[in-house]
């Protein structure tokens, strides 16, 4: 046994060799997924804040454009018709413009908030002349509202103290109010201070235009990463799906389908094949076939045991009674012969019981030697003094040719052995039981026959 559990042993793929590398792939392979994963999420989150930024970054610069058109209008609006039809002063554009002033959107407040931001050189460039012509543009309408305040001072009210001024020179002073509401009104209608507004928009627009192509780029690198990011995920994704599945189908084709074939083959009494699936399944199956001839062998000793006779190696009772029972068919003829030995209880009683089993295994070998030749004939020892035997496929001149063989037998042993049989041309026409007792009757008559003529004798 233990050689061919070494033999088996050398055989096949442990298992260890098998889920050892697979769990340590695993392992890797998760950890690859997690490491990923915190990769796409840092990305992701970079994405993220490059476009929240370049948002805020247009909203900011854009700003600039839309606070200064604001207060190009409400300047203008103010200017043009200081004084409304019912000879009120006409403030509402004037509060607007206050509460415009109050938004930090002003060309230094943005230009301010971009000192620190990392944009081109080009954008800033172009964000600071929109700045320049922002601030030149209030340059001209705090002077033409001074103009105008000269002509129309505005209430005494601490919301009018906020609007800037500046001091008139001398020559303005000396204006004619219509000069001066002329000259404010030219200021901010002539092309110069259009051509301002034009430079803003134009360079906020071209600025907008520089951070949002360079976010663009910006954002066209960090999806690229992302997507060779996901595209890793989903390849180490695959790779995990992939080894799962070959090692259940390699289980499956080397432990679990050979461990079902063994069970069936064990259910059915049969070897098992020691060729097949991981080494700890062929050890399995080696040991197993070890203990199963172990087991045959055992039996064999245990049958022949049970159905033989330990003194002479003749099939005891138990087997003659087996051997009917499988003899249970029509068509043959059959004689069955029932021995006894003569004076063996006086034997035993004057050569001691060495001698008598001497006597039954002489007797023994006398009727197996006549008898129990070929596959027709078959001896049994019932016990004691007592033997039995059965020939199929027989005739009347064979049973005297056999009858006759024993005596000469018998006589060459120097035993004294009583016999009697009975015949049959076709089993099927009887018993065995009506066999077994008609060889009895005649058994027991020439036994009887003979003590009669051994007490003459002796008379």
């Amino acid at each position: 046994m233990t050689n061919i559990q070494n033999t088996a042993k050398r055989k096949g793929v442990p298992i260890n060799a098998v889920t050892v590398p697979v769990a340590v792939a695993l392992a890797v392979l998760h950890v690859m997924i997690v490491v990923v994963i915190l990769m796409v999420n840092n990305v992701s989150g970079s994405l993220s804040g490059i476009m929240s930024r370049t948002s805020q970054y247009l909203t900011d610069a854009t700003s600039l454009q839309a606070g200064s058109s604001a207060i190009s209008e409400m300047t203008t609006a103010f200017i043009l018709t200081p004084v409304l039809e019912d000879g009120e002063l006409n403030v509402g554009p004037l509060m607007g413009y206050i509460g415009e002033l109050s938004v930090p959107r002003r060309a230094d407040d943005v230009v301010k908030l971009f000192e620190d931001r990392p944009i081109s050189v080009e954008a800033r460039e172009k964000l600071n002349t929109a700045a320049d012509a922002a601030r030149a543009m209030f340059e001209v309408q705090v002077h033409a509202l001074s103009l105008v305040r000269s002509v129309y001072p505005l209430p005494d009210e601490p919301q009018f103290a906020a609007l800037p001024q500046v001091e008139l020179t001398e020559e303005e002073r000396a204006m004619p109010e219509a000069a001066r509401l002329g000259l404010a009104s030219r200021m901010v209608i002539q092309p110069d201070y259009t051509q301002l507004k034009q430079v803003v928009s134009q360079n906020v627009t071209a600025c907008v235009d520089m951070i949002r192509d360079a976010a663009y780029g910006q954002a066209a690198i960090t999806s690229g990463k992302l997507a060779m990011l996901r595209t890793l995920l989903w390849v180490v994704t695959g790779a995990i799906v992939v080894l799962l599945s070959s090692f259940f189908v390699m289980l499956y084709r080397q432990l679990i389908y050979p461990l079902n074939t063994c069970t069936k083959r064990i259910q059915s009494n049969s070897s098992l094949k020691e060729d097949q699936g991981l080494r700890e399944v062929r050890v399995l199956a080696s040991a197993y076939n070890a203990l199963l001839k172990r087991r045959d062998a055992l039996d064999a000793i245990l049958r022949s045991a049970a159905e033989t006779d330990a003194l002479t190696n003749l099939p005891n009772r138990y087997r003659f009674e087996q051997y009917l029972l499988e003899s249970a068919e029509n068509g043959y003829s059959m004689a069955m012969f029932l021995f006894d030995i003569n004076y063996l209880k006086h034997t035993n009683d004057t050569q001691g019981h060495l001698a008598g089993d001497r006597l039954i295994r002489d007797a023994a070998e006398c009727i197996a030697t006549c008898f129990g030749n070929g596959p027709d004939g078959c001896c049994f020892r019932f016990g004691g003094d007592e033997f039995a035997a059965i020939l199929k496929n027989c005739d009347p001149t064979m049973i005297e040719d056999k009858i006759k063989r024993f005596r000469e037998a018998e006589q060459q042993k120097g035993i004294s052995v009583s016999l009697g049989y009975a015949y049959t041309p076709d089993v099927g026409r009887t018993t065995f039981k009506a066999l077994l007792d008609e060889a009895d009757r005649h058994m027991y008559a020439r036994k009887k026959q003979m003590h009669l003529e051994h007490n003459l004798e002796e008379a």
